[in-house]
């Protein structure tokens, strides 16, 4: 009897972690129209188009510093126009946001 509760848990925990990750394709595919389409440099494209993916197709246990760590990757990352640029907003939106210290 005590197997079957194991598997009614395991049932509920599956159907609830299905329920909390959200993916929305639409939203993702205009995040990346926004964000991504004006930016001159290559690996700013990527951690946008990496941004985007995060918040809306692989949002599962994502936190809130991860959010809002993406989101200043958004909001940052698109004027720039060469890796070394790229690199010290991705830096200073990691140091803002996911610090151990935050």
């Amino acid at each position: 009897m005590s197997m079957n509760k194991y598997k009614i848990f395991f049932v509920l925990l599956f159907i609830a972690g299905n329920v909390q990750a959200k993916e929305d394709k639409a939203a993702y595919q205009d995040c990346v129209l926004q964000y991504v389409t004006g930016t001159e440099d290559p690996s700013a494209a990527s951690m946008l188009t990496h941004a985007c993916n995060q918040l809306y197709v692989d949002n599962f246990m994502l936190s809130e510093k991860d959010v809002n760590y993406n989101q200043c990757l958004l909001d940052y990352l698109p004027d720039s126009k060469n890796r070394a640029v790229s690199m010290k907003v991705k830096k200073t939106c990691n140091e803002k946001h996911r610090s151990f210290f935050n």
